[in-house]
């Protein structure tokens, strides 16, 4: 099935604020996670730093260590949330929905406003087809976090997902209303921010409405604030070659 792109993005970014600031290349990432697994050896109850050494097994794509590492940290501290949302991130990457919708639902049995978590959720009920309580569970992230642009996005993948696309439209575009608030704080914006992600599916979008000019402002939006032409370069093309 699809990823859903931005989610997957915003979660990795999220979890990789656990490993030191100072690591940026993949070298010095290796070196860190080389490091923390000596350290590990020395204190294998110590459970931060196996939640370290998790968050770096994911950013190498080493999905069933970071799976075994949050299982340890769980039966050193049960129902640690950090543990049990990356675990249930895993379980999803793992394609193991069962498992990855029963950790979620654990965290939120402590912590109901877990935006995470019901986001997580949300996703996995997608990916594995449940799809009345997905939309079950975007609609309580709107309207538990209705400034949060992540849920209205949320929902419009899952709307997205079911062909629903002027409803899609309509949460996306809120989404990038509320994120613009932060796109004007940050200049420039990076590819790798969620207002690309958002500005994107809103492309795709209005591309399935065949409405070229709403998709253009979306691109147009993206290099005004600062991305790079040339990474748009084969959206531009899909516009021009819609208009032949």
């Amino acid at each position: 099935m699809r990823k859903v792109k931005f989610v997957i993005c915003i979660i990795v970014t999220q979890l990789l604020l656990v490993v030191s600031s100072n690591a940026q290349t993949q070298q010095e990432l290796r070196d860190s996670l080389n490091m923390i697994n000596r350290l590990i050896e020395q204190h294998p109850k110590a459970y931060k730093l196996k939640l370290r050494k998790a968050a770096l097994n994911i950013e190498f794509g080493e999905w069933e260590y970071a799976l075994d590492e949050y299982t340890k940290v769980l039966e050193i501290v049960p129902d640690n949330p950090t543990a049990l949302y990356y675990r249930g991130f895993v379980y999803q990457h793992l394609r193991q929905y069962a498992n990855a919708r029963r950790d979620y639902e654990r965290l939120l049995l402590t912590e109901p406003q877990n935006e995470h978590a019901l986001m997580g959720l949300v996703l996995t009920n997608l990916e594995d087809k449940h799809i009345t309580e997905a939309f079950d569970g975007a609609n309580r992230m709107v309207e538990m976090f209705p400034g949060s642009a992540q849920a209205y996005a949320v929902r419009a993948e899952v709307e997205r997902h079911e062909n629903m696309v002027s409803p899609a439209i309509e949460d996306i575009r809120k989404a990038i209303e509320i994120e613009d608030v932060e796109v004007q704080k940050k200049y420039p914006v990076s590819v790798d921010d969620d207002i690309t992600a958002y500005q994107l599916t809103a492309f795709e979008l209005y591309m399935q409405q065949k409405d070229r000019k709403s998709a253009r402002s979306c691109l147009d939006y993206l290099v005004k604030n600062g991305v790079a032409r040339a990474y748009l370069n084969s959206y531009y093309m899909r516009l021009s070659a819609e208009k032949k």
